[in-house]
């Protein structure tokens, strides 16, 4: 049996389990970090190297999310077929 995957639920739906917001929040630290340490040594202010840092951040850290759920809740985001 075929399942669609409603796109813009798994996209826009905020975390709604604890599991998924620890998750989340992990992640964004460990990506910031790496995106951070080497620009933490250049001549860049710390405000832009920050803001530069928290951009990949954010998306990768949500790119994951997206990704955990199309594997292991699938089902929550399935649409409903008519």
């Amino acid at each position: 049996m075929k399942a669609e995957i409603d796109i813009k639920k798994i996209f826009l739906t905020p975390p709604s389990t604890m599991f998924e917001r620890v998750i989340l929040f992990l992640v964004m630290v460990i990506t910031f970090i790496l995106f951070f340490g080497p620009l933490r040594f250049s001549q860049i202010p710390p405000i832009e190297a920050a803001l530069t840092a928290a951009l990949p951040a954010l998306t990768v850290s949500w790119g994951w999310i997206v990704f955990l759920r199309s594997i292991f809740r699938k089902r929550d985001f399935c649409k409903k077929i008519k």
